[in-house]
């Protein structure tokens, strides 16, 4: 990263803590989670890209959580109106990297305000059908979990899922106020990207739809999403996704169940970690995934277990048709308000019907440890 920006994210990081712990009045919070943890990893299989069957072990950021850094804040206006900011980075607690080269704030750097009306954030925000930054509704608790599989073969639900989670630029997301106590409406429009003279180019627009529920037991979330390729002419081979989660504390335990049907849909890589381009799918794909976990609590933390399936019919070849098989095990425990441990177990195998059935294997073992503050 050049010298400037260094020195720009220093004095910045430098100053917004200050005023966080001088000024109560602005409400500015600095916050944050690091997780690290130890991989251990295998892949194998007769395919393109397998992986030669050794075992190989390796210290990791984010196997659970992202680990990141970030700063909000808000103000209570004289008119009822609320306005607040949020900044937030990804890095790589391993290295010390930022996520992203050259990117400060790469989860979200927004602007909100919230009234009788509802809330409008705007900005770079995560997808409504992600867990990233403030606007994105598929969280662990709401959706599995496992997370979002950021380790190699623990299976979360975007091992039998497509699009990627990252966050869209010039975005705005509005939410309802609460409907009927348990009901809110969400609409998500981003307005592409900016060229060097400031002007807005004809890059992809993501566009989305939710419906949540939530009651004291019950959530359900119900995200439609869809990106308009301005470079296509053809509407019906956008790629585009309608996806539920539903999940139901019982109190001694917490099913989880996730179906989405997809067209015209990358599907997501798996174990790029371990073996690069392991389980990736070339080309778009229509097709459908769910993933089913239970969560129980077991002696002081949470044990889980979890199985997903992704059936994916390629739009340019029955031979990178793909089918995914994903099982995974674990346990959770909290050592203090702001501190975990978890421990988790998981298995990948994919079918690509070629000539011939290619199978790729992953199966991987995750321990580590996460702090909040």
């Amino acid at each position: 990263m050049p010298f400037r920006l260094r020195l720009g994210a220093s004095l910045l990081f430098a100053s917004l803590t200050a005023l966080s712990l001088s000024s109560a009045a602005a409400q500015v919070q600095l916050y944050g989670v690091v997780d690290m943890g130890f991989s251990l990893a295998r892949a194998s299989g007769n395919g393109p890209n397998a992986g030669d069957g050794h075992w190989s072990m390796a210290m990791k950021s984010g196997m659970r959580n992202s680990s990141r850094i970030g700063l909000r804040g808000s103000e209570r206006l004289d008119n009822g109106l609320t306005v607040g900011f949020i900044l937030e980075n990804q890095f790589k607690a391993d290295t010390g990297e930022f996520q992203s080269t050259g990117t400060l704030w790469e989860r979200e750097s927004s602007l909100w305000v919230s009234g009788d009306f509802g809330k409008v954030t705007v900005g770079k925000l995560g997808k409504l059908r992600s867990p990233v930054g403030s606007t994105g509704l598929f969280t662990t608790n709401n959706v599995n979990p496992f997370g979002n599989a950021m380790s190699s073969f623990i299976a979360g639900h975007k091992t039998v899922t497509v699009g990627d989670y990252f966050p869209h630029n010039n975005s705005i997301v509005y939410a309802t106020p609460r409907l009927a106590q348990h009901w809110e409406l969400f609409a998500q429009y981003s307005f592409g990207d900016k060229d060097d003279q400031g002007t807005f180019d004809n890059n992809e627009r993501y566009m989305a739809l939710a419906a949540r529920f939530q009651s004291e037991a019950l959530k359900a979330t119900l995200v439609l999403d869809t990106i308009d390729e301005a470079n296509r002419s053809d509407r019906s081979e956008q790629p585009s996704s309608a996806t539920l989660a539903v999940n139901y504390d019982f109190g001694f335990i917490q099913p989880f169940v996730l179906v989405q049907a997809f067209r015209s849909s990358p599907i997501n890589a798996v174990g790029s970690d371990a073996q690069r381009g392991y389980m990736k799918g070339v080309g778009k794909y229509d097709g459908w995934g769910s993933f089913v976990a239970l969560r129980m609590p077991v002696w002081g933390g949470l044990a889980k277990v979890g199985a997903g399936y992704l059936d994916a019919n390629s739009t340019v070849s029955a031979t990178r048709d793909v089918k995914r098989y994903a099982v995974s095990v674990g346990y959770d425990y909290k050592l203090s308000k702001t501190l975990d441990w978890y421990a988790d177990l998981g298995y990948v195998q994919q079918k690509t019907q070629a000539t011939g059935s290619h199978v790729l294997r992953g199966t991987e073992f995750a321990v580590g440890m996460v702090k909040f503050f």
